[in-house]
């Protein structure tokens, strides 16, 4: 073989390779943002098949998310709290998803099995998953 021939072999080599591990790059997911986390949890909400119970009252998934989706906007607009872009998945957890703002108690899921739990526990092993 001739140096002509080795050199077009390993050039085609080298686009053999970069030609098979292109498609992972593209396939790679970004991180999502902390507002798409937020948006994932309410889907999750929406989306889950569970009773969710505030103040003692229970509420289907899409009430469930109806509410917190209020909730939610609401406290964005608050004069206190941060800017919307500064808000994070562990924040809504916390400051809007966890409990009611009227009486201070937790709000809680019931699961499949009958099982009651927090739903910040819930939540959280939503996000968990997430990332």
């Amino acid at each position: 073989m001739g140096d002509a021939t080795l050199i077009n072999l390993r050039r085609f080599l080298v686009i053999f390779v970069v030609c098979l591990l292109f498609p992972f790059t593209v396939l790679a997911k970004e991180p999502l943002t902390e507002l798409q986390k937020i948006d994932a949890l309410l889907e999750a909400v929406k989306t889950s098949d569970l009773t969710f119970i505030r103040n003692g009252k229970e509420y289907s998934a899409k009430e469930a998310y109806q509410h917190l989706s209020m909730k939610l906007k609401n406290a964005q607009r608050s004069w206190f709290a941060p800017p919307k872009e500064k808000w994070t998945a562990k924040l809504f957890i916390e400051k809007v998803a966890s409990r009611s703002s009227l009486s201070g108690k937790p709000y809680l899921v019931k699961l499949k099995d009958g099982k009651t739990i927090e739903a910040r526990i819930w939540l959280e092993a939503r996000l968990k998953e997430m990332e």
